[in-house]
């Protein structure tokens, strides 16, 4: 399911309108090798005094417990302290952005293709021995107005589902790099293969489809500017029904690139600064919270029917996050803004591109499309949160700032 109210609307107007609105290491280039990240996500400490419970944002170390004696005025009490954590693991190393970055700051082809460059390398023949893959990566909504690709698709694409293919069952985890192998080789990818990427809701799943491709190594990856809404709608180019033939590839996944991706206990550690400051950014870093304003204020949660398990039971953002909604960055033909007006977007609202940035949204997918702005547009240092606010919003004890100063939620009476 998408992460954005926009384009469930029913009523198309009402859609639009919506969309427009709508611990960084010292020198990760220099460290390499595949490791295991362990990651302890710190959720609630607890401390029992005297029959009441008192809720702290981050906990000890999940192998410690203390303990110490008040006295209660009836007796002396023990007063213990536990930390409840997700043991998260991932296989990952640092290589740093050199291998990420595409020079598209220099050459914005190098990371967009136009739908007229497509169409060229289409007039051409086949894809493949032209040493090019072209993935359509949709959400497909029954609401959407684009041609769903079983249905009919632009010629020589192969459909990749975001939600099947990147992710093992039932941890929200990322396939192993195996598995991504396997995948890409499935494919047709090669070491030297050109992989473009389009979709519906513009190019939010193709986005975060890069992302993918980009943190298990793949070096050439790029988006059809403007994805389906401009092949189709915009400019009124042929659709097929027929799927292509490839010959399987040869192309190795890299361990996942963990300079790309935030886990919860990265983003913990500068929220619990920035919520000891007021809420205010300490300036270490950028964080960027591209979802609707009502949604970044805490004035609503999401629909629960519609989004299905995307629902947070807290409603607000992390603290420190600024709100730069994904709309502000696209053209109405879904095409990205010229860089140096997306430069300017998140410059106005406060983002000093001298310090990394880490990205978040509700499920990942456009922050991934914002990644793709700042990261391969603009050359920046740029991560995802692709745990988003789906895992933030449901955590107990990590701290959120809500705008209306209300309880928002299951825990505010909403």
């Amino acid at each position: 399911m998408s992460d954005d109210n926009s384009p469930h609307t029913s009523d198309p107007a009402d859609a639009s309108a919506a969309e427009a609105a709508g611990h960084h290491s010292t020198d990760p280039r220099r460290s390499g090798g595949v490791r295991l990240t362990v990651a302890f996500i710190a959720v609630a400490a607890l401390a029992a005094v005297g029959g009441g419970v008192v809720a702290s944002s981050i906990g000890q170390d999940s192998d410690t417990q203390t303990s110490s004696t008040t006295d209660s005025g009836e007796g002396r009490s023990t007063v213990e302290a536990a930390t409840t954590v997700a043991n998260v693991q991932v296989a990952g190393e640092h290589r740093g952005l050199e291998s990420v970055h595409q020079d598209g700051h220099e050459n914005r082809e190098n990371v967009l293709v136009t739908t007229d460059w497509l169409a060229e390398r289409l007039d051409r023949g086949e894809l493949q021995e032209q040493g090019i893959v072209l993935l359509d990566v949709s959400e497909e909504l029954a609401s959407s107005e684009l041609t769903p690709y079983s249905e009919a698709h632009i010629p020589q694409a192969q459909y990749v589902n975001w939600s099947t293919e990147f992710t093992q069952p039932n941890t929200r985890e990322f396939v192993s790099q195996e598995e991504f192998t396997q995948l890409a080789q499935s494919l047709g990818i090669n070491d030297d293969t050109t992989i473009v990427i389009y979709g519906d809701n513009n190019n939010w799943f193709a986005a975060y489809a890069a992302w993918v491709f980009k943190l298990y190594g793949a070096e050439d990856v790029r988006l059809l500017d403007g994805g389906l809404k401009k092949w189709e709608q915009v400019d009124g180019r042929e659709l097929t029904e027929e799927v292509p033939s490839v010959v399987e590839g040869h192309w190795q996944a890299s361990a996942q690139n963990l300079d790309l991706r935030a886990l919860q206990p990265e983003v913990l550690t500068i929220a619990e600064d920035n919520a000891a400051n007021e809420g205010q950014n300490t300036g270490e870093r950028n964080l960027v919270d591209i979802r609707a304003a009502d949604e970044y204020n805490g004035e609503v949660g999401v629909n629960a029917e519609i989004f299905e398990g995307e629902g947070a039971s807290i409603w607000g953002h992390i603290p420190g996050a600024v709100n730069v909604p994904w709309g502000s960055i696209v053209n109405d033909d879904g095409t990205f803004k010229d860089a140096e007006e997306i430069r300017g977007v998140y410059e106005d609202a406060g983002v000093d591109f001298s310090k990394p940035t880490i990205a978040y949204c509700r499920i990942g997918e456009r922050a991934s499309h914002t990644w793709y702005a700042l990261s391969q547009l603009l050359g920046e240092d740029v991560k995802v949160y692709d745990g988003s606010w789906s895992e933030w919003g449901n955590s107990v004890g990590v701290p959120v700032v809500n705008n209306t100063g209300q309880r928002g939620g299951v825990w505010g009476g909403n």
